[in-house]
C-alpha cells in the first residue's frame, strides 16, 4: 500500500544536468521523501535523464515548467506537493547527511513554526570553500554562537532574516499549507523572490533554525558591474524597501546591517569574480558604515591580492 510523504522536494532545474544527479543523489533514500523535480525548459538532456530515473525511483516526480524563471518553477513544484511539508534545494546544490531527520524533528516538536532554516558552507565551481553560512553574519551569530541545537527566532525574527544573509534556499523546509496561503514565490520578481517569501513568512508564524552547515552551496561567479550584478542589486533593493517599515518597528537597527551586509556581500562576489578592487573598495565602504575586525580583515586580503598580482605581471 502506498504510504504518503511526510516532506515533497522541489528541485527547479534548467540545463542542470551537470549538477542534478548529486542533487537527487544528497537527499538519500528515505521513503518518507517525494521529489518533483520541475524541468524549466532545459535543453541539455534533462527531461531524458528525469525519465530514465523515474522508473526506478518512485518517490520522483518530473515536472515541466514554462521556462520563465525558478519562482515559477518552484510554485508548480508546490502545487504539486502532497506532503504536509515543502523543502527546497536548487540544483546545484546538496544536502549534508542528517539535514532531513534533524529538520524534520524540528518541525515535529513545534507544528507552529512557519518555515526553518539551517547553516550552509558555500563552495565556488573549482571547490573551493568560500566563506558563508552563517559565518557572514556577525550580528546573528554573536547573538546566537553559544547555540549547538535548534531553537526558534525571537519575535524580531523577520528583522534578522532582513538584516543579514541568513537563509538559503535549499536549506528550507516550510509548511505546505501556510506557503500556499501567501501564494509561494511572487512570480514577478526575477531574483530575490526567495528572500521576499521568507520575509513573508517570517511575518505569519515562529522560525526554526539549525545552527549546524547541513547544506552545502554552490556560488558562481557573476560580474558585479555586468547586467546580471545590476538586477541583482535592483531586487535586493526592491525587497528592501516593501519590508522596511514593519522591519524598522522590530529594530531600527536591521536596516542600516542590511546595507553593511549587501556591500559585503557584493564585495564577495567581485573577489570571487576576480576584481580585487572593487572588492576591496566595497569592503572599506561597509567597514565605514560599521567597523569590524572581519571587514578590516578580509579588505586587507584583497588589497594583498592586488598587490601579489601586481607583482606576478613581468
Amino acid at each position: 500500500m502506498y504510504a504518503a510523504p511526510q516532506l515533497s522536494v522541489v528541485i527547479p532545474a534548467q540545463n542542470a544536468l551537470r549538477w542534478l544527479p548529486g542533487a537527487i543523489a544528497s537527499l538519500g533514500h528515505s521513503p518518507q521523501l517525494e521529489i518533483l523535480v520541475v524541468d524549466d525548459r532545459s535543453e541539455d538532456g534533462t527531461a531524458d535523464y528525469l525519465r530514465g530515473i523515474a522508473t526506478s525511483d518512485r518517490r520522483l516526480r518530473p515536472l515541466t515548467a514554462r521556462g520563465t524563471g525558478p519562482a515559477s518553477a518552484r510554485n508548480l513544484g508546490l502545487a504539486a506537493a502532497q506532503a504536509p511539508l515543502v523543502a527546497f534545494l536548487d540544483a546545484d546544490d546538496r544536502w549534508r547527511h542528517g539535514k532531513l531527520a534533524a529538520q524534520l524533528e524540528l518541525h515535529r516538536l513545534y507544528p507552529e513554526i512557519g518555515f526553518s532554516f539551517t547553516d550552509h558552507r558555500c563552495f565556488a565551481e573549482d571547490g573551493t570553500e568560500l566563506p558563508g553560512g552563517f559565518a557572514r553574519c556577525p550580528s546573528f551569530a554573536a547573538r546566537h554562537s553559544m547555540r549547538r541545537e535548534a531553537f526558534l527566532l525571537d519575535r524580531d525574527g523577520q528583522a534578522a532574516i532582513y538584516a543579514e544573509p541568513l537563509v538559503a534556499t535549499s536549506t528550507v523546509m516550510a509548511r505546505t499549507g501556510l506557503l500556499r496561503a501567501v501564494g509561494g514565490f511572487n512570480e514577478q520578481l526575477q531574483r530575490s523572490e526567495d528572500w521576499d517569501l521568507w520575509l513573508h513568512l517570517a511575518a505569519c508564524a515562529p522560525v526554526g533554525c539549525l545552527p549546524r552547515p547541513l547544506a552545502d552551496r554552490l556560488v558562481r561567479a557573476i560580474n558585479p558591474a555586468g547586467a546580471e550584478g545590476l538586477a541583482r542589486r535592483m531586487s535586493r533593493r526592491r525587497v528592501a524597501d516593501a519590508y522596511a517599515e514593519p522591519v524598522s518597528r522590530l529594530d531600527e537597527a536591521a536596516l542600516a546591517l542590511w546595507k553593511t551586509s549587501q556591500l559585503a556581500l557584493e564585495a564577495d562576489g567581485a573577489a570571487l569574480a576576480g576584481r580585487r578592487v572593487q572588492a576591496a573598495l566595497l569592503r572599506l565602504s561597509a567597514f565605514a558604515q560599521q567597523p569590524s575586525r572581519n571587514i578590516a580583515r578580509e579588505a586587507a586580503c584583497d588589497l594583498l591580492g592586488i598587490r601579489a598580482a601586481a607583482q606576478r605581471v613581468p
